[in-house]
């Protein structure tokens, strides 16, 4: 069991998952924005049969089948992660910095599902030996973590715009130091930062987000998560007055090896902890768009599926995105 908790910590980020849904971003940030109340509600699909090291293979692990006797054994995973993600956006007329001022929060309602598994590849193994796996394994339903931050909008002539939003995330969601699967991230804080730039063309629109992430050390764990950037980005094309088509993706890029401080909680020696130090998640993503601007601004409703390639210390899937963006 440790050795498989030394494996799946290996993934970088705690338990493998960050704070910022990668992907969130797509034909809203390149919607015009004026002074009001927005809703938006973004629903995904994530599924993964991938867990991928540090070399961007499949995970491996050493467990032991006798006295001084180990053998390397395959991580397998099957995850799902279905979230809804409501947020509030005020944007007010008064200006500073020449840029509207205003307010969002977003609060997650999540469903995680995670089964483990370990293979030797070897059938003279006892199979108890690598059932320790199911330990790991569970599902849990319920609200993630709290986002709330400031929101700066400027508006750089008839074409392009840029916002700039200071996210504070806090511990909400529930989380127990002793299980692999929880809804929320456990007792830290995440400062995140992010700057969305949005080009409309003539007929075509091209949007990016960047986002870093500094956390603190989770108090459950002993856990420090290093710093990680993000890059959201949509190229869309309009087919007809009210329809856009085009791609979107992201790349993560875990720029700050984590860290642990063994606790009676992560049931971890330091010695076992060394062979994560350098391990830093990435991964790429892309896939096809399609966003439907109802009555000329009324509704913005867009779908989209996102396959994720070159993943290392983490999960490898894809991601089925449903968006409905209204202001109020």
């Amino acid at each position: 069991m440790l050795a498989l908790a030394a494996a799946t910590s290996a993934m970088a980020a705690e338990n493998g998952n960050q704070r910022y849904s990668a992907g969130i971003g797509g034909s809203d940030m390149t919607t015009p924005v004026v002074p009001g109340l927005y809703f938006q509600a973004p629903m995904v699909a994530y599924h993964a049969s991938k867990i991928k090291g540090n070399d961007g293979k499949q995970l491996t692990t050493p467990i032991q089948v006798g006295p001084g006797t180990f053998l390397p054994a395959k991580v397998s995973i099957d995850a799902d992660t279905y979230a809804i993600l409501p947020r509030l956006t005020y944007i007010s007329s008064h200006r500073l910095l020449g840029a509207h001022v205003g307010v969002t929060a977003m609060l997650p309602v999540v469903k995680r599902k995670a089964d483990f598994g370990l293979t030797t590849g070897n059938p003279g193994v006892d199979p108890s030996l690598v059932s320790v796996a199911a330990g790991m394994s569970g599902s849990e339903t319920g609200i993630a973590d709290l986002e709330v931050s400031p929101v700066m909008h400027w508006e750089i002539g008839d074409h392009q715009s840029v916002t700039f939003a200071p996210t504070i995330v806090m511990p909400l969601g529930d989380f127990k130091a002793t299980q692999r699967v929880n809804t929320g991230f456990g007792d830290y804080y995440t400062f995140r930062p992010s700057v969305q730039y949005a080009f409309i063309g003539d007929g075509w629109d091209l949007g990016g987000r960047a986002v870093m992430s500094f956390n603190t050390r989770n108090k459950d764990t002993g856990y420090y998560s290093g710093k990680i950037f993000n890059f959201d980005w949509q190229a869309m094309a309009f087919v007809s007055e009210d329809i856009r088509v085009g791609v979107q993706g992201y790349f993560v890029r875990q720029l700050q090896a984590d860290t642990v401080t063994p606790t009676p909680a992560n049931g971890m020696t330091q010695q076992m902890l060394l062979d994560q130090k350098g391990n830093k998640a990435s991964v790429n993503a892309i896939g096809p768009a399609v966003a439907w601007l109802m009555n000329g601004g009324e509704m913005l409703i867009e779908g989209k599926f996102i396959k994720e390639f070159g993943a290392k210390n983490r999960t490898e899937g894809q991601a089925f995105w449903l968006t409905i963006s209204k202001p109020l």
